[in-house]
């Protein structure tokens, strides 16, 4: 077994969070249709549906946003992301979005050429799916069967099933 060594890194904030009986929960899913988008987010203790906003900001984050400029127009937050992608990347041009979703937003109506065009992907995260059907394309999952084996270990589940 490999030898696990401690995160490199302090925690700079936590959130306070609540957990409701197990009674109390398995009542609200059963409510909810077991539709994890129907649960309030208060009543959820481990949000296992998302990674949005799970991960803890370093000091330097926490200190870029006091000295970042919120401008709607000519920020001097915009040109410094857009020099750093441009140098990164040699894009000319770069849209900045809030998170994966908006981006897929804007990606996919550009990519998707014709309607019913095949969209692959080794497994569609439900947004995603969600921003091919609206372009008018066909998502089309290509998993191996190794990925939904929970109990069974593999280096890579991600791999496309040819």
């Amino acid at each position: 077994m490999a030898k696990r060594v401690p995160e490199p890194f302090k925690i700079k904030m936590v959130e306070k969070i609540s957990i409701i009986p197990k009674e109390e929960r398995e009542k609200r899913l059963v409510e909810a249709g077991y539709n994890p988008f129907s649960l309030r987010a208060e009543d959820i203790y481990i949000d296992l549906l998302t990674d949005s906003g799970t991960g803890a900001m370093s000091d330097r984050q926490w200190a870029a946003i006091m000295i970042g400029d919120e401008s709607y127009a000519g920020s001097r937050s915009f040109y410094a992301l857009e020099e750093v992608v441009q140098k990164i990347t040699g894009y000319k041009y770069i849209i900045p979005t809030h998170q994966g979703r908006g981006a897929e937003q804007v990606v996919l109506p550009n990519l998707v050429k014709h309607k019913g065009q095949y969209v692959l992907n080794n497994m569609h995260f439900d947004t995603t799916m969600g921003h091919v059907l609206l372009a008018g394309g066909k998502p089309i999952n290509l998993i191996d069967d190794k990925a939904f084996d929970t109990d069974k270990y593999d280096d890579f589940k991600g791999d496309f099933n040819l």
